[in-house]
């Protein structure tokens, strides 16, 4: 079965009862990467009702990249419990319940891709709120959030704190969407496409890919970010992909810069286990990353889950 059959579907609400997770892992595809640490918390009437969190021992080492960025160290995962150990305890604390994250789409990936059982919670994105409601802001990262809001936090990359970052914000856009739009409806309603009148795109020849007169969902991660390709994608070619992401209102380009916000990795060329095999493209955005800038890396296949293709 596919991951695509055993997952729910993305919906915009705002429930009395959910669980918050997130992941932390060695790497940014759920086929070849693991789980390094992972925390829920269940949520009633807005209180934490129940938590859990805990280290997964992986079957591959992390590399310093992982390291700097998470604090979590292989010293730290030497004596953690195996996912197999722990996955069964996970599943039945989430239970049925909507599942609530920021870019969510990539945690959920990575728990279908971990266990037998069907995942068929719906799920809500902070993200995709948060990009609806803070138009006015550049970024929309969680540190973004965390800043602009004031949210009191102690510390970020770790799955326990980001879930109750993302809780607190939570609890904002839901206070900011009555606010806005008036009742939860209409804000929901709001997330319809828009048709896009102008034409997007910036270099194969970039040049040449234009908007083919397609929906855009202004909601959608790629929605006005610039995106760089780097390796050879597994289901299509890059200008082809690039044509997805220009049809949506995102933009591409050739080479990893400041203004990059994805780097997408071809499967074909992705093995978290080379630790010298990574692309110069790779490279300079984990250091522009690391550097606290607007730029995450994913694998083709999450780049296909974003795009629900």
């Amino acid at each position: 079965m596919s991951i695509e059959n055993k997952k729910g579907i993305s919906i915009i609400d705002f429930p009395d009862k959910y669980i918050v997770m997130d992941f932390e892992t060695t790497g940014f595809d759920r086929k070849y990467d693991k789980i390094i640490e992972m925390a829920a918390l269940k949520v009633v009437d807005g209180e934490i009702t129940d938590i859990f969190n805990t280290l997964v021992k992986p079957s591959i080492e992390l590399d310093d990249y992982i390291v700097e960025l998470t604090g979590i160290t292989n010293e730290m995962l030497s004596d953690a419990p195996d996912l197999s150990e722990v996955m069964p305890n996970y599943i039945d604390f989430i239970g049925e319940l909507p599942l609530v994250g920021h870019n969510i789409s990539f945690d959920v990936g990575f728990l279908c891709q971990n266990t037998e059982q069907n995942i068929n919670n719906n799920y809500i994105d902070t993200l995709r709120l948060s990009r609806k409601l803070y138009q006015q802001l550049e970024h929309h990262r969680l540190s973004d959030m965390i800043e602009y809001l004031n949210i009191d936090s102690k510390g970020k990359h770790r799955s326990l704190v980001d879930c109750e970052n993302c809780l607190e914000l939570l609890k904002i856009c839901k206070r900011e969407a009555l606010l806005k739009y008036g009742t939860f409806e209409n804000f929901a309603n709001s997330f319809k496409k828009h048709r896009y009148r102008g034409k997007s795109g910036s270099r194969i020849d970039i040049s040449k890919i234009v908007c083919n007169g397609d929906d855009v969902d202004t909601t959608n991660l790629f929605y006005d970010k610039e995106c760089v390709f780097t390796g050879t994608l597994e289901k299509m070619k890059r200008a082809d992909a690039m044509q997805l992401v220009v049809n949506i209102g995102g933009k591409v380009a050739n080479s990893v810069t400041k203004k990059t916000n994805f780097l997408i990795l071809g499967n074909n060329d992705y093995c978290s286990s080379i630790k010298d095999g990574k692309s110069s493209k790779q490279k300079k955005a984990e250091q522009l990353k690391l550097k606290g800038q607007d730029i995450e890396i994913i694998s083709e296949q999450t780049f296909y889950d974003v795009l629900d293709i």
